[in-house]
């Protein structure tokens, strides 16, 4: 976040508030209001709870005490945390509130609205033309629905659409998922989309031989019949719902949100994953088979493996490999966090 002038902050108390998807997102939204009376009570604050949740929070408040900018993390009910000392910080009520509608204003322009494929479909007919928003990168480009029952299959309109979504995945077409914003209509839609050319084509002259994915809420694939977890996961990553969503994830299903993290290098997957920063030294990585799946409802940590194929860090081959996951949960009625992922 780039602070305003600092005699300017200061003199008229503006509270600067940013919000992005994750910490590495280039896409981002932004809102300065004036208001001293909750700036002073940010800045008479008291230490609070120092037991957070592992994640920071995806909405960044900066203003400035004794002409220094401060930067603390906001959550969408108007919790303020420092992230630096791992700790609440306590406002009175009012103030609590005023930031909470002034967060969750932010986030609704910056987030999308989810929706049912079903409903979805409707909004977008076959044929429409929308835009396409990349949450991480934020670069965007025109697209059409060509066809697609059980999700939208896409098409770029022009040359210069399909070499943006070239950009976006690093210069090469890939099947990896990433959460996108769909707008038509005055709507902004949370989706997720590959980038990979396949199937029919459409729109001659456009540089895109054939069509590409976008999933919505509750879509499935062509040939599974399923939905995919990996898209609907970055569904709710465009919706602005990752930490929520995850955080009521099976053990099975969160071990397949941990193998996706961990076959896109996605860092910060793999932190809501297992509540903590990690690296990742995979180049790839898929499951093989179907979970042998336990009753886990009881349970407050286990242990399970899993078979997968991938290709190491400085491998140039892909193996068959298995991974050996330990998950703990405080309670049953706290979430699963995978503690530890070996790599046998």
């Amino acid at each position: 976040m780039e602070p305003l002038h600092k005699e300017t902050a200061a003199e008229a108390g503006t509270i600067q508030l940013q919000v992005k998807a994750s910490p590495g997102a280039l896409y981002q939204t932004e809102l300065s209001f004036v208001n001293k009376t909750l700036q002073r009570a940010l800045e008479e604050g008291t230490a609070g709870d120092a037991s957070l949740e592992p994640i920071p929070p995806d909405t960044t408040l900066m203003y400035y005490k004794k002409g220094q900018p401060l930067y603390l993390g906001v959550t969408p009910s108007g919790d303020v945390v420092d992230w630096t000392l791992k700790q609440q910080i306590n406002l009175p009520k009012s103030a609590q509130e005023t930031l909470q509608a002034q967060v969750q204003s932010l986030r609704t322009k910056h987030y999308g609205e989810m929706l049912p494929w079903e409903e979805a479909s409707l909004v977008l007919p076959k044929y429409s033309s929308f835009t396409v928003i990349d949450v991480m990168s934020g670069l965007s480009f025109e697209g059409q629905r060509r066809a697609g029952s059980h999700h939208a299959d896409v098409q770029p309109l022009t040359k210069t659409d399909s070499a943006t979504l070239k950009s976006i995945y690093g210069g090469q077409w890939s099947w990896d998922r990433r959460a996108v914003l769909v707008k038509l209509n005055g709507r902004t839609l949370a989706a997720s989309m590959h980038g990979m050319p396949h199937g029919g084509d459409g729109i001659p002259g456009n540089d895109f031989n054939g069509h590409f994915c976008i999933h919505f809420l509750g879509s499935v694939t062509h040939g599974s019949r399923s939905a995919d977890p990996a898209h609907q996961v970055m569904v709710h990553r465009a919706a602005g719902l990752l930490l929520d969503y995850v955080s009521k994830l099976s053990p099975w299903a969160l071990i397949d949100v941990w193998i996706s993290a961990a076959h896109q290098g996605d860092l910060q997957l793999l932190q809501v994953t297992t509540g903590q920063e990690q690296a990742m030294h995979v180049r790839s990585m898929r499951r093989l088979s179907k979970f042998k799946e336990l009753d886990t409802s009881q349970l407050l940590q286990f242990d399970t493996a899993v078979d997968v194929t991938m290709t190491g860090a400085r491998a140039s081959a892909v193996s068959s490999r298995r991974v050996l996951f330990h998950l703990e949960r405080a309670s049953v009625q706290d979430r699963w966090y995978i503690r530890s992922a070996v790599i046998q």
